[in-house]
């Protein structure tokens, strides 16, 4: 985003300007690549996202006014910026007025030049967590008067726990840590929560505008194992539970210039290397192998119908006897109150070749008139090939369902379910 640039002559999609290195360090756009939003499926909206980190109105009001002019009907919402907190500290010399007073500068010429189209409809922040000397998060902007034009339409934030990009954090991103669900909620709740507090407080929504569990591109043979699709399942609800309407997984291929010391680097050939969080590797590669599925997608699957009809969500307590670190539950209610679905995720690690005995723990549901389970699972936590992760016993290694359809069916008044150490299950109540 902050190093994109439009050129109404360009025949090609993109092209990307590039140093000795591969790093990509310009992003040029024609009309190509706005059009390429016609090839996903009907129905899907967009972010426009904007220059901020050129410091230039000409750059940022251009690319608003390609993409308003080809895709107007397509464009949710529009973004000025990703992550200020991690440009030159000599830009506002630290200061959250300067920050908002260009921003609203911006916004307004924008606003004008797309005829009033982004007015209330502006992403405002994007920053990240990390501790910077500029506070720029939610909480910090909208006292500043962030939305005193009433241009804001959600308020974004972006969420990496963990990352690889030195040597120091990439120690303690390991699969148990990753995995700690008192971890998680201590994150949630510290980092993001007062922000969104802020949002909600002001009357506006909010929103992970990025957010996935390893920044600097994720960190292999943690991110690309089953382990992923717990903690991605896990994370989600747990946003869901506070109040987020909307949280945007990142994806995409190797950033070079995001740390010179990360673990994380392209091909050797040049070709991507690509996030090893990511859903899927979608071309063939010498770093990462043959295009395929990961085993994180299966986690889309259960949260998607988890959360499909809405109704209200919430936090259920840790059995007796459990750990809060290794398990979590989420409850859906209807608009009556009643509860229609349940999550329930066992995040005790697994590991391939373990010694002992896998373990499990029993779930009394008390499903009077019977319930339905789905179950997502895998031989091991560290699995990494997706053929061998199922959802509802079907795996999803290229992408389209493989094998039987399996419901599990609770009956009885116990209504008991077996939950095996790393894995989740969906429980549908009739």
């Amino acid at each position: 985003m902050d190093s994109m640039i439009f050129d109404p002559t360009l025949k090609l999609s993109a092209v990307r300007t590039e140093n000795g290195k591969g790093g990509i360090y310009r992003t040029t756009i024609g009309p190509a690549f706005y059009q390429s939003w016609n090839l996903f499926p009907p129905g899907t909206s967009f972010v426009s996202t904007l220059n901020f980190g050129n410091n230039s109105l000409a750059l940022a009001r251009g690319l608003a006014e390609a993409s308003y002019r080809l895709q107007r009907d397509k464009i949710l919402y529009y973004e000025l910026g990703n992550e200020p907190t991690n440009y030159p500290a000599s830009r506002w010399q630290r200061s959250t007025q300067a920050y908002v007073n260009q921003w609203l500068s911006f916004t307004s010429a924008i606003d004008t030049a797309v005829n009033g189209s982004s007015r209330g409809k502006w992403w405002a922040s994007s920053a990240t967590t990390d501790v910077t000397g500029l506070k720029v998060r939610p909480a910090d902007l909208i006292p500043a008067g962030v939305n005193s034009t009433g241009q804001v339409g959600q308020y974004s934030i972006h969420s990496y726990a963990f990352a690889t990009c030195d040597p120091a954090r990439e120690r303690i991103a390991t699969i148990p840590n990753i995995l700690n669900h008192t971890d998680l909620l201590r994150y949630a709740d510290v980092e993001i929560y007062p922000s969104a507090k802020a949002a909600m407080d002001s009357g506006a929504e909010w929103v992970i505008g990025e957010f996935n569990s390893i920044a600097c591109s994720g960190k292999p043979n943690v991110s690309d194992t089953f382990a992923q699709a717990l903690w991605t399942a896990d994370v989600e609800l747990i946003y869901a539970v506070r109040n987020a309407t909307s949280v945007h997984l990142h994806q995409g291929a190797t950033l070079v210039f995001q740390s010179n010391q990360q673990l994380n680097t392209p091909g050797d050939d040049g070709t991507p290397g690509f996030s090893s969080y990511s859903l899927l590797y979608p071309i063939n590669s010498t770093k990462r192998g043959e295009a395929r599925v990961l085993p994180v997608f299966v986690s889309q699957l259960l949260v998607a119908e988890a959360l499909s009809g809405g109704g209200r969500i919430a936090s259920l307590k840790t059995p007796q006897g459990l750990r809060e670190r290794s398990f979590s539950a989420y409850g859906i209610y209807d608009a009556g109150g009643k509860l229609t679905r349940a999550v329930a995720l066992n995040m005790k690690p697994y590991y391939a070749g373990q010694e002992a005995q896998r373990g499990s723990v029993v779930l009394g549901l008390g499903a009077h008139g019977g319930a339905v389970v789905k179950r997502m699972t895998a031989p091991s936590v560290d699995e990494k090939d997706s053929a061998k992760v199922t959802w509802a016993g079907q795996s999803f290694r290229n992408g389209a369902a493989a094998g039987k359809l399996v419901v599990e069916e609770l009956l009885g008044s116990e209504g008991e379910v077996v939950l095996k150490d790393s894995e989740a299950v969906l429980v549908s109540f009739k």
